[in-house]
């Protein structure tokens, strides 16, 4: 029992400081980095929900976007339009020819929970190629919304490339 317990003990020291879930090995780290180089990120609202969130979320997101300087492009599109009504949503951008991937950030929010879901999607297949989700238990939306938005590169960052 005590050496159950220690093993434990021992598996939740790692977790916390390494951090549990998937982990982007780095050959596919390296795939990513070459393939999607030039990235773009927009933003539009589920259905119900408020679309004067969106510029806000775009313009914290553009704020921080320094984890991403590593790849040849990364920039935040706002006038980009998003059909949310099909899964995964679908970016209405007349020409991709200058970005590899199209982050698409899709937000809702119900029952105290405000919700940040990220598709990205390659421009060449027009394939869905990863999604993550924020689901914060808020009733304060705007506040954790631009919250939300201020880590969304650090969060492509770490996900997707896995840096």
């Amino acid at each position: 029992m005590r050496v159950v317990c220690s093993v434990i003990a021992a598996v939740a020291v790692t977790c916390a400081a390494a951090g549990c879930g998937p982990k982007v090995v780095p050959t596919t780290s390296m795939e990513r980095q070459q393939k999607y180089g030039r990235i773009a990120i927009v933003c539009a609202p589920a259905e119900q929900a408020n679309p004067s969130y969106a510029p806000m979320i775009l313009k914290e997101a553009e704020s921080r976007i320094f984890p991403l300087k590593f790849l040849e492009k990364a920039e935040c599109l706002a006038d980009v339009s998003i059909d949310t009504t099909k899964t995964p949503s679908a970016v209405l951008l007349d020409d991709f020819s200058d970005y590899d991937a199209v982050v698409a950030l899709v937000y809702s929010y119900n029952s105290g929970h405000v919700y940040l879901d990220f598709y990205m999607t390659d421009t060449m297949t027009g394939k869905q190629i990863w999604n993550h989700q924020f689901d914060a238990p808020d009733p304060a939306i705007k506040e954790r919304l631009c919250s939300q938005g201020l880590f969304v590169p650090a969060v492509i960052k770490k996900k997707f490339y896995g840096l």
